[in-house]
């Protein structure tokens, strides 16, 4: 007798129209509405770290338009960090971007009325436990006292995770350190900061002292005094493992042997939070980067070398992500330019800063498409297939990125619809704001949401946004249903010289970290991912019509006019890295031109196609391990850079492109694209970075 099969179906799916008001972020609206589902209990009263676009305001005035709006009956709703002067806190800025700490209610009110408050935009980062914010204390940081260095020196800023800053490597002597000054984030204060622990020289040399017997430093106590590593919180901490990536990026920005530190290369480093690196979308990255670049920056402004001049700073950020505007007004790129355009990108000014990026590793993640619509017969619509993987404990999101226009109304460019797994298919999302899909199921409650919103100044472009719940979780929670969707994009008022870009959000899970993200991809049947040998393509087939892509896979922290962007190369053989992101960008808004084609310049990535990676510092002093990526070729450049600062050079994007250029011709041929590689292949080798 033939026994039937029940086959597992997923629960009912049905996508219905909800009527919005037009101001605030959908996306971050989602966002709020579906955290505490996903969330435990003791963290529901914990504190939201944020970022807002102040315009035309003061944090000063902003904090007193939310305590009019505030029931005084209610928790404290929000928090600036005292690395704000109060001073500072009084300017009024024409657009500044300010990481504050604030409660779920806060959020959703400036996110929905974001002109009461004098803000343009909210963006969220991740929940803070509020043992870890300090609302009491009175911390100016304007205060210290400035360090004299010899003359000459240049000043190397890390802003990583797990940076094991005991390392040998990072020292002049067995209990002196040449790190200046740190700050661990993903700790409870230790003192004046409102957030987080700030170490100074004298202060890392005493824990050197008091962990240093018989010649040998106990580092893994030394790291438990200092808070890097608390085994009883539960709390995931890469500098207790083998290899941590923080080590080992500033290892190659500013590693030295002990014996031979050089007294002129000081450093400051900023160690980020896990869950802000764990979220590796970039999504929760934002108020912890501005957090640690007002403090850098504040603390290199400190340093006068013994002539009375103030040393350059070169900073490395090894991050990145795949969405966003990717035209140079995204808000990590717009905070890059506040820290890093003019007039501090200039020689003359009162301290030079350089940045340093990564070109990030999604060239062949299949995350990135463009859309366009020739001007001939019906113009039929276009689709994309997304894959949401299975057993993805972590949101995923696609972004359909418009045409800038200077029409008003804008024209309704596009309509996407959106068809699920099942079948079941939403309403057309378009060019204007007032209500959205959401894919509801059997309970009721919201797993998907198909939106359109308009980015404000400078970006003033439009984005439809599908956001998608995880498709699992540990807890009872409301889940996006995994498998093929369908994304259908049919044109309307689009010209024909004119594009859609999207992307999808990064999303996989860092090496080291609990298993969590999944990437989410395009499988567009068109999509040809090998070559005739069977290995990878690299660049996208001549002729192709595929709208999926690798041209234009560039990571969107990377897009600015300001930052010194460098891709990864293979050593053995001068080939592009397969991963190595490309250009070209998008101009912003009405330009001709994008600030960017692709990367400045590139490095070592590998040292050989089978033997992946470089060689650099692990988490224990003695220790070499691996990492591959552009995340280790940037570093790499920024070392190359210091060095020519230190002879008399710019260190420019110009000057690292044109030294880049008179390299490359020391490598095979042929030059990689410029949109791949910038100005060249700098020829440096992880031998000549000794440890």
């Amino acid at each position: 007798m033939q026994i039937e099969q029940k086959k597992d179906r997923p629960p009912h799916q049905t996508w219905k129209t909800i009527p919005t008001e037009p101001e605030g972020s959908d996306a971050v609206g989602f966002r709020l509405a579906q955290q505490a589902k996903f969330v435990s209990p003791d963290k529901e009263q914990g504190w939201w770290s944020a970022v807002i676009d102040l315009r035309n305001t003061s944090i000063a005035e902003f904090a007193r338009r939310v305590e009019e709006s505030s029931d005084a009956k209610t928790l404290p709703q929000l928090h600036i960090p005292n690395d704000y002067a109060k001073a500072e806190q009084g300017l009024v800025f024409e657009a500044k971007v300010v990481m504050i700490f604030a409660r779920t209610e806060l959020l959703q009110k400036v996110n929905e009325n974001p002109d009461e408050f004098g803000v343009a935009w909210v963006r969220l980062g991740s929940i803070f436990d509020p043992d870890f914010i300090r609302i009491e204390s009175e911390y100016q940081p304007s205060e210290h006292s400035e360090i004299t260095v010899p003359n000459g020196s240049l000043i190397t800023a890390v802003i990583d995770d797990g940076i094991a800053f005991g390392n040998d490597v990072f020292r002049d002597g067995l209990v002196s350190t040449r790190v200046e000054y740190a700050t661990i984030l993903p700790v409870p204060p230790n003192g004046p900061p409102s957030v987080g622990k700030e170490l100074y020289k004298p202060q890392i040399d005493a824990f050197l002292a008091a962990n240093t017997a018989s010649m040998l430093l106990d580092e893994n106590r030394f790291y438990q005094q200092v808070g890097l590593i608390d085994f009883y919180d539960g709390t995931f901490s890469p500098t207790s493992l083998r290899r941590s990536h923080g080590t080992h990026i500033m290892g190659l920005a500013a590693g030295y042997p002990m014996a031979n530190a050089p007294d002129d290369r000081p450093i400051i480093c900023a160690i980020l939070p896990s869950r802000v690196t764990e979220d590796i979308s970039g999504g929760s990255i934002l108020p912890s980067l501005v957090l640690a670049l007002e403090r850098l920056t504040k603390q290199a402004e400190r340093f006068r070398c013994e002539d009375g001049s103030t040393p350059s700073v070169v900073f490395n950020f090894s991050y990145g992500n795949f969405a966003g505007p990717h035209d140079g007004t995204g808000p990590v790129a717009r905070v890059l330019e506040q820290y890093f355009g003019p007039p501090h990108d200039c020689p003359d000014s009162d301290q030079m800063r350089r940045m340093f990026l990564p070109a990030g590793n999604g060239n062949l993640s299949r995350t990135h498409a463009m859309l366009a619509f020739p001007e001939t017969g019906n113009r039929p619509q276009k689709t994309l297939d997304f894959v949401l993987l299975p057993d993805d404990r972590t949101a995923s999101e696609v972004q359909l990125w418009m045409p800038f226009s200077a029409a008003n109304p804008l024209p309704n460019f596009v309509n996407v619809r959106v068809t699920t797994p099942d079948g079941s298919q939403s309403g057309p999302v378009g060019i204007s704001a007032g209500s959205y899909q959401a894919l509801l199921n059997e309970n009721g409650d919201e797993v998907a949401r198909l939106s359109y919103e308009f980015e404000p100044s400078p970006t003033e472009r439009g984005v439809i946004t599908l956001s998608l719940n995880p498709t699992a979780s540990l807890v009872p929670a409301p889940l996006a249903p995994s498998g093929r969707w369908e994304i259908a994009v049919q044109p309307d008022q689009i010209a024909p010289d004119d594009a859609v870009q999207v992307w999808i959000e990064r999303d996989d899970t860092l090496p080291g970290f609990k298993r969590g993200g999944r990437q989410p991809y395009f499988d567009n049947a068109c999509y040809q991912r090998f070559g005739k040998y069977g290995a990878p393509l690299a660049i996208d087939p001549p002729g192709s019509d595929c709208p999926v892509r690798r041209a234009g896979t560039l990571s969107g922290f990377a897009t600015g006019p300001s930052p010194l962007v460098i891709g990864a190369y293979v050593k053995s053989n001068g080939k592009m890295a397969d991963y190595s992101a490309a250009g070209p960008t998008t101009p912003p808004r009405g330009e001709a031109m994008a600030y960017r084609d692709g990367p400045d310049a590139s490095a070592p990535g590998d040292d050989s196609p089978v033997l992946l990676g470089v060689l650099s510092a692990g988490s224990s002093s003695g220790s070499m391990v691996r990492l591959n990526g552009t995340s280790v070729a940037s570093p790499q450049a920024a070392r190359f850079t210091v060095e020519g600062i230190a002879g008399g050079a710019s260190g420019s994007r110009k000057w690292l492109w044109n030294q880049a250029e008179t390299q490359d011709p020391n490598f095979p041929p042929p030059k990689p694209l410029e949109t791949r590689s910038g100005g060249g292949r700098l020829k440096i080798t992880v031998d000549e970075i000794q440890f």
